[in-house]
């Protein structure tokens, strides 16, 4: 291998943690926040639900598994709702870098991300405020100066920004849908909420697009894909459950069992077998 040398430019990509936090909201409890913040704020909301709204924005309703987004230099308003008012907790991030690392992904286009439990981002983000939590040491301290770039990491990469195509015509937004699908299904981290994302559309918009059009579900669809790929698999090669549950986008050959016999009834051994 020859010598080798070269500059690396990392683009002044420095950010850290400056606060966090987390509080358990009264009935109809709101923030209003009129005083500019010089700081990026994460909030997650641990269960409850309530009303969101930031600059440029309309309100919106979110719950349990919902996060949004305080960017810096706007303002903002959000209150707990009335009956099952909100628990969230908060972390506050600062430095040149922070501010670019999220526009590189998709929340800056409406400031909020929904459900996003089953997420890379949101186990990261997860383990972030349980280190922060514990004793203060050397180590914890490189463990979440890590952490934190690997949250925009997965940021970016699970939630890619991409323009809101909220105005095309339904009928194309159903078949960016499908196309989506066809294409993705054989890769675990295929999901009904990054393709929400990824139009820039709500479960219940998507939902209704799909029972329009084909009568079922989004996620029934991407189950059809996969256990009808399954089935082919079964009948036409000899691969192993492991092996078929990868090709069909499945973690693990027990999830893939489970799903694989509700939809059929039969496990795949026994599908395989008759």
């Amino acid at each position: 291998m020859p010598n080798q040398y070269h500059n690396f430019n990392n683009q002044n990509l420095e950010s850290h943690i400056l606060f966090y936090g987390e509080q358990a909201c009264q009935p109809d409890e709101y923030f209003e926040g009129n005083n500019l913040r010089k700081n990026d704020v994460l909030y997650y909301i641990m269960s409850g639900k309530g009303t969101f709204t930031s600059s440029g924005h309309h309100s919106v309703k979110l719950k349990k598994g919902d996060l949004f987004y305080i960017p810096r230099s706007q303002t903002c308003y959000f209150q707990a709702d009335h009956d099952e008012p909100w628990q969230y907790f908060w972390i506050g991030l600062a430095g040149p870098g922070t501010n670019q690392m999220i526009k590189a992904s998709n929340l800056p286009n409406k400031n909020f991300l929904r459900q996003i439990q089953n997420t890379k981002f949101f186990t990261t983000l997860h383990k972030i405020y349980g280190i922060l939590n514990k004793k203060t040491s050397l180590l914890n301290n490189i463990q979440i100066a890590s952490l934190t770039y690997q949250l925009f990491y997965h940021l970016v990469n699970e939630f890619p920004d991409h323009p809101p195509v909220r105005k095309t015509p339904k009928v194309d937004q159903y078949q960016i849908a499908i196309d989506y699908l066809n294409k993705n299904y054989t890769d675990p981290t295929c999901n009904i909420v990054e393709l929400c994302n990824r139009l820039g559309v709500s479960r219940s918009f998507l939902y209704a697009l799909f029972r329009k059009n084909t009568k079922i579900s989004p996620q029934k669809y991407l189950m059809q894909l996969r256990m009808e790929a399954a089935k082919k698999e079964l009948q036409n090669t000899t691969h192993n459950l492991k092996q078929i549950a990868h090709t069909v986008g499945y973690g693990d050959e027990f999830t893939f069992s489970k799903a694989f016999k509700r939809y059929s009834g039969v496990s795949p051994n026994v599908f395989r077998g008759n």
